[in-house]
């Protein structure tokens, strides 16, 4: 094989090859950190909405004849949509460096993005109703 082959072949399909690849990484990276800012917003809200129910509460007189009141339980009650967050993970500082980037790639990548989460949610309706049908016989 001639050199000549492999220079055509190298920039007729390894280039855009790695082009493409580059681009699907870089849409990869800006996909998850706007779900990440999706679920720290949605996990403020829910820190913020919440309320607590206390259910038992317990008074005592101390010997200088001061009474003290403390909750013995409490229930938080969070607000709708909440019951899928977890609060084990912490809050991260929302001001970083990509945002900037993002607000760009957002311009190309959001027509896309809303179209596949169209199809890919089509696709599982259709499979959850092939799935009823199946159950049901």
């Amino acid at each position: 094989m001639s050199k000549d082959f492999w220079n055509k072949f190298t920039t007729r399909f390894a280039v855009p090859l790695l082009i493409f690849s580059q681009i699907v990484t870089l849409y990869d990276g800006w996909e998850s950190r706007i779900e990440s800012r999706d679920y720290e917003q949605t996990l403020k809200l829910c820190i913020a909405g919440h309320s607590h129910h206390e259910e038992y509460r317990e008074t005592i007189v101390s010997v200088d004849g001061e009474q003290i009141e403390w909750v013995i339980e409490s229930v938080a009650i969070f607000p709708d949509g909440c019951d899928s967050i977890s609060f084990i993970n912490s809050l991260k500082d929302s001001f970083t460096p990509e945002r900037t980037m993002d607000r760009w790639l957002g311009e190309v990548f959001w027509t896309y993005k809303n179209t596949k989460d169209r199809v890919v949610t089509w696709y599982e309706e259709l499979f959850i109703q092939k799935q009823l049908e199946d159950i049901r016989g």
